[in-house]
């Protein structure tokens, strides 16, 4: 999901010859893509995927889901397109803030975008939809050395000035916005199989 030029994509099926696919909602880069006319990719919602039901063994989405508004929607297909205990590989970015043990779903309103969300609410997302933890991991270093780098080369990466514009914007309390520390994760979880849970 997600994937852009398809470098992802390429890799996947170059090194470990999987018959991988990419959809991405940008129509356009597709179309200018000269690796779309080798691989597999169509335009798509991750909301609506053009798959039938359990027909993937993995779901890799990268950097798309915090751009939902409805993840739960996205989440339930991701769940729908894997087979039973299919995996679900997401990085993205996420709220790191502490939270004092309240449950704190995003930094913005329903109204956004695109949000910033917490591990916690990240996990009961994953948790409601059939979801079992494998593995988390925090890679918050690469954002903060994506940031210096940029900073340092004077760049100005219309994505990264877009998730810092919604950090900023009308849609988050100025409350929320201000006590937000990005963060970038990883994480796997395998689609649970009836009466049976997976334990990592």
């Amino acid at each position: 999901m997600g994937c852009g030029t398809g470098a992802s994509v390429s890799y996947l099926r170059e090194r470990y010859q999987l018959k991988a696919v990419g959809f991405d909602l940008s129509g356009e880069l597709i179309r200018n893509n000269e690796c779309a006319k080798a691989i597999p990719f169509a335009e798509a919602r991750c909301e609506a995927l053009p798959l039938a039901d359990g027909c993937c063994d993995g779901v890799l989405c990268e950097c798309v889901l915090s751009l939902v508004p409805e993840p739960e929607q996205a989440v339930a297909e991701f769940s729908r397109v894997l087979r039973n205990s299919g995996f679900l590989i997401l990085s993205d970015i996420y709220d790191r803030a502490p939270i004092d043990g309240s449950f704190r779903a995003s930094a913005g309103t329903a109204g956004c975008a695109s949000t910033l969300r917490s591990r916690l609410f990240i996990e009961k997302l994953l948790g409601d939809s059939g979801f079992d933890f494998v593995a988390w991991e925090d890679h918050t270093r690469y954002l903060k050395e994506l940031v210096a780098q940029l900073i340092l080369n004077g760049d100005s990466c219309e994505e990264f000035r877009d998730l810092f514009r919604v950090l900023h914007s009308g849609c988050a309390d100025p409350s929320e916005v201000r006590n937000s520390r990005p963060g970038y994760f990883l994480l796997v979880a395998q689609k649970s199989t009836k009466g049976e849970t997976f334990h990592g």
